[in-house]
This record gives structure tokens, C-alpha cells and sequence, in this order.
């Protein structure tokens, strides 16, 4: 049951540059999409939460945007419900970076966000409107990194890496910037730690999955920065690339940023991934890491020369 993670199915790519509302994303998941998701969820929180949670699931794009949005939305908003980890406002609203609305939460969640998320998709001609649209990217940047530094939370699902490539504080939280996605069938992952608690689901094991899978920028996602937890797995797979990487493709990791937790995984270009009962539990592990409510190791798997 473990060995493989995969369903198959079709996925939908969107062209779409609308802002949807929860409720909007919310009604496009199927009844029986619902169902299943439904029958996935775990019964329980690897952790009690220390207090209420509420959790920010922010799914805007500025790019690409991915057809599981809406599934994945559902999903998560089901996951902390049902377990009791947290309660989840779904929205593609950025004026929810507003220091005085994202103070309300107690993590965010991009998931598969895409591009330079605060600005608009086209800047006005305009000097002064243009100034201010920029002023206001900045102020949003800003609020995002004080709330993750004061001791808040940070996690991303497979696109939330290619978000905000060029913004190194964004890159240092989440970990990784997007490269490429070479990988698009069935793969082979190699479980980097089974003795820590956020990986807790995989019983000890590696897995196989069927999902896009990423590589990052060089200078991203590192053994040295980070509590790297899975990987594409070298001795069942060809990962012989010329991209300086080294075969090694990590696909989940925790890290801590100031006071504040983060915590990102690959897996969810496809909508069975938010329907796949061990993803589901490895996402509210990671989740209730970035939250502060279950305790885990973020200390980087290897040291610095």
C-alpha cells in the first residue's frame, strides 16, 4: 500500500488570470471529488494544537496556473477540519498580506502559487499609480516576512517555488526556486529520514508517486539550509542530468526563518495527490511544524563548509 502512492488521472492545466474567491474554487470540486477527498483525510492531528489555529490557504497566480488549485484548496480546508489542526480561510485576495488582516493567522499556505504575487499582472503607465502599485508590493513583502520572522508559519505545495524566484528573502523562507520539471510519470522517493516525526506516515519506508516533480535553482533548496525529508531516489531512477545538481532532487524540507517555522513539499501538480491518504498526513505533519505544534528537528541535514 505504501510502496505506491499513485492514482491515475488526467490533469487540467488553467490559463486563468482571475482572482477566485474560496467559496468560487470551492464550488468547482465535483461531489465526488469530495468523496474522496473525504475518505482520505486522517482521523486524526499527529498533534493536539496548542491553541486555535487558523491557517491563510493563498492560492493567487501571476503565472502558470495549475488545475488542481481547486482541489487542493478543498482539501486542505477538509484536512485541518477534520483533524481539529487548524480552521482555514481559502482566498486569492492579496490584500490578506495586509499587516492588520495577515496578524489573524497563524500560518500561510501557498499553494501552487505562481509569480510576483503582490504586484499586478501589468504595471500602470501611469508614474504615480505605477509608484504606488510598486510601494504597495513592497509594504505587502515586507508584512509577510515580519510574520514569518515573529515566530509564524510558512508552508508550499509543489508551486509555491515558483513564486517570487528573484526575492531572496521569499526564496530563503520556502527553500527551493523553481528550475524546471523534468519528471512527470511514476517516481521513485527516497525517504532521507525515517525517524522524524514529520515523516512519521511513511513507516520507515521510501514510496513511489505518481506527480510533476521539480528541480530547484543551485543556490536553493540545500542540505545546508534546510531539514531535507525527501528526495527522488538515485538507486531506482537515472537522475544523471548536466544541471550541477548531483542527483540529488530533494522534494520536502523544514527549516525555521527568524522565530517562525516553514515547511515545503513538491507533491500536488495533481489533483489525486490532495486525495492520497499518506500525502494528505505528510502535508499535516509539515503543516503542524510551520504552525508550532509539533515538535521536530529544522536544523539543517548537513554543515556548511
Amino acid at each position: 500500500m505504501l510502496r505506491h502512492l499513485g492514482f491515475f488521472s488526467v490533469t487540467v492545466y488553467l490559463s486563468c488570470f482571475s482572482v477566485f474567491s474560496g467559496g468560487e474554487l470551492a464550488a468547482q470540486v465535483k461531489p465526488d471529488v469530495v468523496k474522496k477527498i473525504e475518505a482520505a483525510l486522517p482521523k486524526s492531528a499527529p498533534a493536539k494544537a496548542k491553541k486555535a489555529r487558523k491557517v491563510l490557504i493563498f492560492s493567487k497566480t501571476n503565472g502558470f496556473r495549475h488545475g488542481s488549485i481547486a482541489t487542493g484548496a478543498k482539501s486542505l480546508a477538509m484536512l485541518g477540519e477534520k483533524t481539529g489542526a487548524y480552521t482555514a480561510v481559502h482566498s486569492e485576495d492579496d490584500s490578506m498580506f495586509e499587516a492588520d488582516k495577515l496578524k489573524e493567522f497563524d500560518a500561510v499556505i501557498m499553494l501552487n502559487t505562481t509569480g510576483e504575487l503582490f504586484r499586478p499582472r501589468r504595471l500602470p503607465k501611469d508614474a504615480a499609480q505605477k509608484k504606488a502599485a510598486l510601494e504597495r508590493e513592497e509594504r505587502l513583502k515586507k508584512n509577510l516576512v515580519d510574520f514569518v520572522k515573529s515566530g509564524k508559519g510558512l508552508a508550499g505545495t509543489h508551486s509555491g517555488t515558483d513564486t517570487y524566484k528573484n526575492w531572496k528573502d521569499y526564496n530563503d523562507m520556502m527553500g527551493g526556486a523553481f528550475a524546471g520539471h523534468p519528471w512527470h510519470s511514476l517516481v521513485s522517493i527516497k525517504n532521507l529520514e525515517p525517524g522524524h516525526v514529520v515523516n512519521k506516515c511513511f513507516e520507515g519506508k521510501g514510496f513511489s508517486v505518481k506527480d510533476e516533480i521539480y528541480q530547484f535553482r543551485l543556490n536553493t533548496a540545500l542540505a545546508t539550509d534546510r531539514r531535507m525529508l525527501l528526495s527522488l531516489d538515485g538507486s531506482k531512477m537515472n537522475l544523471k542530468r548536466n544541471d550541477g545538481r548531483k542527483e540529488f532532487y530533494p522534494i520536502s524540507w523544514v527549516s525555521t526563518y527568524g522565530k517562525g517555522r516553514t515547511f515545503y513539499c513538491s507533491l500536488g501538480h495533481r489533483n489525486e495527490i490532495y486525495y492520497n491518504p499518506v500525502v494528505l498526513q505528510n502535508y499535516l505533519a509539515g503543516f503542524q511544524y510551520a504552525l508550532g505544534d509539533l515538535e521536530a528537528d529544522g536544523s539543517p541535514s548537513a554543515k556548511g563548509k
